[in-house]
């Protein structure tokens, strides 16, 4: 089904300004995660608003720009894989009539974090693959921990396990208290 041109220009504006946040997560190194999470929920404001195919669209467009202009490019798998998490829990919540059905709560979670563990797994994998995890205690604060390895993997499981009940938390949140405020731009 072809977009109308409203949607067009929905989409267009919510792509130009995901990659302004990707952008900008690049030049402010101590706010990267926050502006590509933000950048992501733009995909769920998109599938709310018009259609699963829009925001794949909106996903594709904005990592193609953003390839283009943002300076960090490997920031752009971080949003990639924020946006996939966006879109497929937009997808369990309209399919399974959301979160607030507590016999459908438990099943969407956990399909969440199977999809949350397969993305992050693979980013390891293929950091690991192309850049090896040496470059972690190579330098910086982390070659510090270079004889507390095991100590250092722990912290940082805990730490990407808490990462993702924020985003998804926050994510939720954003649409809950701003979703009607894209959708009321979309219909003017």
């Amino acid at each position: 089904m072809l977009l109308k041109s409203k949607e067009v220009a929905f989409t267009g504006v919510m792509m130009a300004l995901g990659v302004l946040l990707v952008t900008l997560g690049g030049y402010f190194e101590g706010s990267t995660l926050f502006f590509l999470a933000a950048a992501s929920f733009l995909a769920g404001v998109v599938f709310r608003g018009i259609s699963l195919m829009a925001a794949l669209l909106f996903l594709t467009g904005t990592t193609f720009l953003g390839f283009i202009l943002a300076p960090q490019k490997l920031y752009l798998a971080t949003f990639f894989a924020f946006c996939v998490y966006v879109i497929a829990a937009e997808c369990l919540e309209r399919a399974w009539g959301g979160e607030k059905d507590s016999g459908k709560k438990g099943r969407i979670w956990a399909v969440k974090a199977l999809l949350y563990h397969f993305l992050l797994g693979l980013s390891i994998y293929l950091v690991q693959k192309f850049f090896g995890l040496e470059i972690l205690f190579s330098k910086g604060m982390l070659a510090k921990f270079k004889d507390y390895r095991m100590l250092l993997i722990v912290v940082l499981v805990l730490a990407a396990e808490l990462l993702w009940l924020v985003f998804d938390r926050a994510y939720f949140y954003f649409q809950g208290r701003y979703g009607r405020v894209f959708q009321r731009l979309k219909q003017e």
